[in-house]
C-alpha cells in the first residue's frame, strides 16, 4: 500500500477508535489484502495496532500476523488474549508460525506453543527441531501428494477435495509407500494429460530436492539453478516431509542480502529493522567494528611514528620532508582501498551466484595480478605527475626542492605496489574466508580499506626512506 494512503488513512482510523465506530472500522479494512493490511498496522501504534487487528477474521488475521515485522509481532502477541492467540496462530501456515515462534522470546514462545492444538502443537514442534537457519525450519507440510497408479481423473477430484488448504497447487508431489518422493506433476501435465492416463506415465521423476537440515541458502541455489517455485523437502531415506516455496526463498535471499550489506559496512547484522532496533542495540552492533577499525589505525600511527624516528637518525630535515610526504598519503591510501574493495566485491558476489568456485583461486590470483599492476602503474603516472606538479606549492624551502622527484618517485612506487597489493588482497581474502566457513561479506569495506592503509604506508615510507636515505 503507498505511504501517502497509509498517512490518509491513520488519521481516520484514530477518529474510528476514539469514536469506538468498529463497524467503520471493519468497513474500511474488509477489502484489503494481508500484506497491505500489515504494513498500514505497522504505522499504527500499540493499542490502535491491536484494536483494528482484533476486528479481522481469523483466517485474514492469521495471514497478516505472518506478514507483519517481527518487532510488530512481539507487540501484537504481547497485548493479545491466550484464546485469540489460539484461533488465530491454529490458522496461520506453519512455516510462518515456524519463523514467528523462533524469532520470539522463549518465554513468549513457549506461550504460543501452548495455545495450540495438539496436532498442530506438533507440527510446531517438529519444524522447530530442524537446526536454525536449515529447510526444515522453512518448510511447510502442506503439500498436494497422490499415488503414482492414480488416474489424472482421481488427481483433479482429489484437488477439489482437499487443495484449498495447501500451501501451493502449482506443484503435486508423487509418493510410494511410507511417503517415499518419486516425483512431481505441474498443473500444465495434469490439464493437458488424459483423463484415463496413469499418474506414473505422465510425472516427472527423481526431481530435484533439498534435505531437511541443508542451509537455507541452498534451497536459493537450487530454484534459481531449476527455476522452479517448490522444492520437495526429504530426509535420508528420500521420505517427503514438505515443501519450500519460492516466496519462502525471496524472505531468505532479503534476509542474507540485508546481512551482507550490513557486514560489508563494517557491523554486526542487524535482528530487527532499523526502526525496531534500540538505541543500546544499535550503539552494540556498529561500536566493535569500529573500536576494531580505530584499533588498526593506531597501527598506522606507529608506522608514522617510527619512520620519523628513522629520518631522523639518517639526519634528514624531517619536519619539511615529512610534512610533504605526509601531505601525498592520500594518493597511496584512497586508490588502494577503493582497488580492494573494488575487488572483494566482485569476488563476494562471484562466490556468492557459483560463477567462481574455491578451485578457481589460482586463475583469479594470475589474472588479478596483472590487471592490479596495470592499473598500479597507470595510476602512478597520474601520482607521480600530482607530486611534481603540487610539490612546489608545498613550501619546506630548498630540502623539499632538492628532493622533490625522490618524493614524487616514493609516491608512483608506493602506488603501484600498493594498488597491486590491494587487487590481490581484496581477490584473495573472500576465498579465504569462504574455505575456512566464515562469510567473505566481512572482507569488504573498511575492513580491506583499514589493512590497506596500514600496508599503503609501510610501503610508501619504506621507498621513501630508501631513496632519501641514499640521496643524502
Amino acid at each position: 500500500m503507498p505511504e501517502m494512503l497509509n498517512n490518509i488513512l491513520k488519521p481516520e482510523i484514530k477518529e474510528f477508535i476514539e469514536a469506538k465506530d468498529f463497524a467503520a472500522l471493519k468497513a474500511m479494512t474488509a477489502g484489503m489484502g494481508s500484506h497491505d493490511l500489515a504494513e498500514l498496522l505497522g504505522e499504527l501504534d500499540g493499542q490502535d495496532m491491536a484494536v483494528v487487528f482484533r476486528l479481522l477474521p481469523k483466517d485474514l488475521a492469521a495471514e497478516t500476523l505472518g506478514d507483519m515485522e517481527i518487532e510488530q509481532q512481539e507487540e501484537l502477541v504481547s497485548l493479545m488474549s491466550s484464546e485469540r492467540l489460539s484461533a488465530i496462530l491454529n490458522d496461520m501456515a506453519p512455516d510462518e508460525r515456524t519463523e514467528l515462534l523462533e524469532e520470539l522470546p522463549g518465554e513468549m514462545a513457549q506461550r504460543l506453543l501452548n495455545t495450540l492444538r495438539g496436532d498442530q502443537r506438533d507440527v510446531a514442534l517438529r519444524l522447530l527441531a530442524h537446526p536454525e537457519d536449515s529447510i526444515g525450519r522453512l518448510m511447510t507440510p502442506e503439500y498436494l501428494a497422490v499415488k503414482s497408479d492414480w488416474t489424472v481423473q482421481k488427481v483433479f477430484d482429489h484437488i477439489r477435495n482437499v487443495g484449498a488448504d495447501k500451501e501451493t497447487l502449482n506443484v503435486i508431489y508423487v509418493v510410494a509407500a511410507e511417503w517415499k518422493l518419486l516425483g512431481t506433476l505441474s498443473l500444465e501435465q495434469i490439464v493437458l494429460a488424459e483423463p484415463g492416463e496413469l499418474v506414473a506415465d505422465v510425472m516427472d521423476p527423481n526431481p530435484p530436492a533439498l534435505q531437511a537440515d541443508d542451509d537455507q541458502e541452498s534451497a536459493v541455489e537450487i530454484i534459481k539453478k531449476y527455476d522452479v517455485v517448490a522444492l520437495p523437502v526429504v530426509d535420508s531415506r528420500h521420505i517427503l516431509l514438505g515443501i519450500v516455496t519460492v516466496d519462502d526463498v525471496l524472505d531468505v535471499v532479503e534476509e542474507e542480502d540485508t546481512e551482507d550489506f550490513q557486514k560489508m559496512a563494517g557491523m554486526a547484522p542487524l535482528e530487527y529493522s532499523y526502526f525496531g532496533t534500540s538505541f543500546v542495540a544499535m550503539v552494540g552492533k556498529r561500536l566493535p567494528w569500529l573500536i576494531m577499525l580505530l584499533l588498526a589505525q593506531m597501527l598506522t600511527t606507529l608506522a608514522l611514528t617510527r619512520f620519523q624516528v628513522g629520518f631522523e637518525r639518517a639526519g634528514i630535515d624531517t619536519l619539511h620532508l615529512f610534512v610533504a610526504l605526509v601531505i601525498f598519503m592520500p594518493l597511496i591510501n584512497s586508490p588502494a582501498g577503493n582497488t580492494g574493495s573494488q575487488m572483494a566485491g566482485l569476488m563476494i558476489r562471484g562466490l556468492a551466484v557459483l560463477e567462481i568456485g574455491l578451485v578457481d583461486w589460482r586463475r583469479v590470483l594470475v589474472r588479478e595480478l596483472g590487471r592490479g599492476l596495470a592499473m598500479g602503474l597507470i595510476l602512478a603516472a597520474m601520482g607521480y605527475g600530482a607530486a611534481m606538479v603540487f610539490g612546489p606549492l608545498l613550501g619546506g624551502g630548498q630540502t623539499v626542492a632538492d628532493n622533490l622527484r625522490q618524493i614524487a618517485l616514493s609516491v608512483a612506487v608506493a602506488i603501484t605496489a600498493a594498488v597491486t597489493l590491494a587487487n590481490l588482497v581484496g581477490a584473495m581474502l573472500p576465498f579465504c574466508f569462504k574455505k575456512f566457513g566464515l562469510d567473505p561479506a566481512v572482507t569488504s569495506g573498511p575492513f580491506i580499506a583499514s589493512t590497506m592503509d596500514v600496508l599503503g604506508i609501510v610501503i610508501y615510507f619504506s621507498t621513501a626512506s630508501a631513496l632519501l636515505t641514499a640521496m643524502n
